[in-house]
């Protein structure tokens, strides 16, 4: 569509040399519009109109899980134990007990020394240490073992027995034996009633019935016996205390040079008997029944060998 649209346009001045004109017709171009149709309600079905209002929504509904069967426990592993060789921290050394016995020498010095990782036997026959020309050892003297971290020795029934060195003052037991130098000794004891009937056979005798109120007094006594057990002398230890020697004491035995002066003593107290060592040189050497412990620097005797322990750690 088209339409003509008139404008007005001002007059020129007096004097110009162009007339004045008609106004002018412009043209302009106008985009014809669709017309506007009437708006029609939109028609809702019956039953859409009777339907209920909706209802505002609800939570979710819970979601049912069926029931699953327990599963059976399996026992959880058991822990593997590391050997007690191995480290629990890689990289890192365990330390390691070492154990050995060294010859000890008349002189003092050492001979050979002999580590034990197993059990040893020490004997004249075929042992693990072995020494042929002591006569005064059996073929299976006694035997050292490393178990559980110590070091143990023990008597194999020997006929002269394995001794160790006292390493303190140590109570004496009825049959217990010992060595001061080369001599050796047994302890015994006896009630004093038995001491009387021995000693007196027309002593009046205890009549039947008669009620004992208490234990009598206990006295003691020490034999000098060999190696074959036989008593060669006895010593009454009626004394508080008894001292053994090679040149001081009450007992004296001069002819033995590995026994010190004054070298050891024996004390009495009040239902026992001490072993004391004055310090002597070579010490004390007690008689084993069955096994002991061995600990660093301990030294044990049997037949004509003596030898020392050495536990270290590395």
């Amino acid at each position: 569509m088209v339409i003509a649209e008139r404008r007005y346009q001002a007059p020129r001045r007096q004097g110009s040399r162009k007339h004045r004109s008609a106004p002018r017709l412009q043209l302009r171009a106008v985009l014809p519009l669709a017309p506007c149709r009437p708006r029609v309600p939109r028609r809702i079905s019956a039953a859409k109109a009777a339907a209920p209002p909706p209802r505002p929504a609800g939570p979710p509904p819970a979601k049912i899980t069926p029931p699953v069967a327990p599963r059976p426990k399996v026992p959880a592993a058991a822990p593997v134990p590391i050997p007690k060789s191995q480290s629990a921290v890689p990289g890192v050394a365990i330390p390691k007990d070492v154990a050995s016995f060294s010859e000890v020498r008349p002189d003092g010095s050492f001979g050979k020394t002999v580590n034990v990782e197993k059990e040893l036997v020490i004997g004249r026959g075929e042992c693990e240490v072995r020494y042929p020309d002591d006569v005064l050892l059996s073929p299976r003297h006694a035997c050292v073992t490393f178990r559980d971290g110590k070091l143990r020795l023990k008597d194999l029934g020997s006929q002269n027995g394995t001794f160790i060195k006292q390493r303190h003052d140590t109570e004496l037991r009825p049959g217990d034996v010992f060595l001061l130098g080369r001599e050796l000794f047994r302890f015994t004891t006896q009630s004093l009633e038995e001491s009387q009937s021995q000693a007196s056979p027309q002593g009046t005798m205890v009549m039947k019935g008669a009620p004992k109120l208490q234990r009598g007094p206990i006295t003691a006594k020490l034999e000098h016996i060999q190696l074959t057990g036989e008593a060669i002398e006895e010593f009454s230890l009626g004394k508080p205390e008894t001292t053994l020697g090679r040149s001081n004491g009450d007992l004296v035995f001069k002819n033995d040079p590995y026994m010190s002066g004054t070298h050891a003593r024996i004390t009495a107290q009040p239902g026992r008997f001490i072993l004391q060592d004055l310090k002597s040189t070579n010490g004390i050497y007690r008689r084993i029944v069955g096994e002991v412990e061995l600990r660093d620097g301990d030294e044990f005797f049997l037949g004509e060998q003596r030898f020392r322990v050495a536990l270290k750690t590395s």
